[in-house]
């Protein structure tokens, strides 16, 4: 019922006339925020929808919501996230997500364009007292910065091409060291992208646990130390479909099925 509640909400928003709120010329490429009904675009470059926030859906009805599975990965996740490290911020829709559904002490938005992070303020109403956003590469923000996370997001996109420096052994080493010991990593790929075969090789030097899950046009792959983590598909199902019992705002974590879970 919800999925078809979402496809419906999704049909009548092609219907609303999109309205262009600004338009200009980033660091890298061209930028545009858009309104479309209720829902509010981030385009960069020709015309790539980077980012999209629905004021009014929470959660959002799309892949974006599944990066709320981070936190139980660590198998002892009970509801509040102490430091929340967000590489590649964007419109900050998971900011907004992170903050609706958990208790998130502190998060840090690391966003390489000064642009896009004055837009996601104006426009994302991304003002939350726990952010601090930071305008500095991915790569190199690790070599500013001696505090741990207890959970990381690296959705570092340009367009619809991973940052290559952001799936390194180096990046993964600094990564690792970031992290407190029972800290949980959330690295987002295309599904299709043929790195990914060495990314997984990559973070199992670094890591006791890899899983790999596959979502709609995405892989996540999540990472962690923790003694606690599932240690196969159907752990990773069960603990998730305790999270879904655990908070009504997760119901849709029991729809993913067990082919989907590669525990590496």
């Amino acid at each position: 019922m919800n999925a078809l509640i979402h496809k419906l909400r999704n049909f009548f928003l092609t219907l609303s006339p999109e309205k262009t709120l600004f338009e200009g010329i980033g660091l890298y490429s061209k930028v545009r925020v858009t309104k479309t009904g209720d829902r509010l675009n981030l385009y960069t470059g020709e015309n790539f929808l980077q980012t999209y926030y629905n004021t009014r859906v929470n959660p959002q009805g799309n892949y974006f919501d599944w990066y709320l599975i981070l936190p139980w990965f660590s198998g002892i996740f009970q509801g509040n996230i102490e430091s929340l490290l967000i590489l590649g911020l964007g419109g900050g829709s998971q900011v907004k997500l992170f903050n609706q559904v958990y208790n998130v002490k502190n998060i840090t938005g690391v966003e390489i364009d000064p642009l896009i992070i004055s837009l996601g303020k104006q426009y994302f109403d991304l003002n939350e007292t726990n952010l601090t956003t930071i305008s500095i590469d991915a790569y190199s923000f690790f070599d500013t910065s001696r505090q741990k996370y207890s959970h990381i997001i690296v959705d570092n996109f340009k367009e619809n091409v991973f940052d290559v420096n952001c799936q390194s052994p180096s990046f993964f080493e600094k990564i690792h060291k970031h992290l407190t010991t029972d800290g949980v990593l959330l690295l987002n790929k295309l599904k299709d992208d043929p790195s990914n075969a060495n990314v997984k090789k990559e973070l199992k030097d670094f890591f006791e646990t890899v899983v790999e899950i596959n979502i709609s046009y995405n892989t996540f792959f999540i990472a962690t130390d923790s003694a606690k983590a599932p240690k196969n598909a159907a752990d990773v199902q069960h603990l998730l479909l305790k999270a879904s019992e655990l908070n009504k705002a997760l119901k849709f974590f029991r729809l993913l099925k067990l082919q989907s879970i590669n525990v590496i």
